[in-house]
């Protein structure tokens, strides 16, 4: 039987993260190979100074994908926030642009089980089919998906190894997957409720509290708050409309 192995982690129960990047306002922000190869560079050349392990992605041509290995969700920040500031400078610098290039820093979406993380890394490669940009997974330059196939690269890494094995036919692997709603470009709007409500439970299973124990704890809720924007990247904008907080609460709840 195939397990995820048990690491600690100081903010979330798992180590895997599926962690999804996408320009403001869904604007193409990596509109043509160049600039893919561009944010690929930049991805790889700093994630060799952060203590985490890159295991599935895919570039598309608004958004991106990784599907994430860490144990210290600081490092995944401070690797995300650098990786983004220097694509978004040298983006509007080659196109005489100003302003936000990012929707949000990234959103993350916690991998719990071996089902799951199986189902992520296929649901990743098969972007640019759903899409319509390829009619194969393998079609595609800007994915992991070749990694997969000839079982290089990213499958063999060290986590990858201790959890599928020197010689896994990842294919076949996937062929037995079932299907699974993933965190999306398209989500944006329909899911937010989905994702606070998995941020809250996974705050609750952390701090040992039932829900009302935290709505009714003012140090507990801001604490909450403070959870589901930085290590669950949901926005203040969403979580101010699902708690329906009025602005002056919400912004000083919003201090650290």
């Amino acid at each position: 039987m195939i397990t995820i192995p048990r690491l600690a982690r100081k903010d979330l129960n798992t180590p895997f993260l599926h962690v999804m990047v996408q320009g403001v306002n869904k604007e193409y922000i990596f509109n043509s190979d160049d600039y893919i190869e561009k944010y690929l560079d930049i991805i790889n050349e700093n994630k060799k100074n952060y203590n985490f392990t890159i295991i599935a992605y895919c570039i598309m041509n608004n958004h991106a994908h990784f599907l994430i290995y860490v144990e210290d969700i600081q490092e995944l920040g401070k690797f995300m926030h650098k990786c983004n500031l220097l694509y978004a400078q040298l983006y509007n610098k080659e196109r005489n642009r100003v302003g936000v290039l990012f929707r949000n820093r990234y959103q993350t979406e916690p991998i719990y089980d071996i089902n799951y993380l199986i189902n992520c890394i296929k649901y990743i490669h098969d972007n640019p089919v759903k899409a319509k940009m390829v009619s194969k997974c393998e079609d595609y330059k800007y994915s992991s998906y070749k990694d997969y196939i000839y079982n290089k690269g990213v499958t063999k890494t060290k986590i990858m190894i201790d959890t599928f094995g020197k010689r896994c036919d990842y294919l076949q692997l996937f062929e037995r997957s079932f299907n699974k709603r993933f965190m999306d470009i398209s989500d944006e709007n329909s899911s937010s409720k989905e994702y606070i409500l998995e941020g809250i439970r996974e705050y609750r299973k952390k701090n040992s509290k039932k829900t009302y124990e935290i709505l009714s704890n003012r140090n507990l809720f801001k604490e909450l708050i403070l959870f589901l924007n930085e290590i669950c990247g949901i926005r203040y904008v969403e979580i101010k409309a699902f708690f329906e907080i009025p602005r002056g609460t919400m912004n000083e709840l919003k201090k650290q």
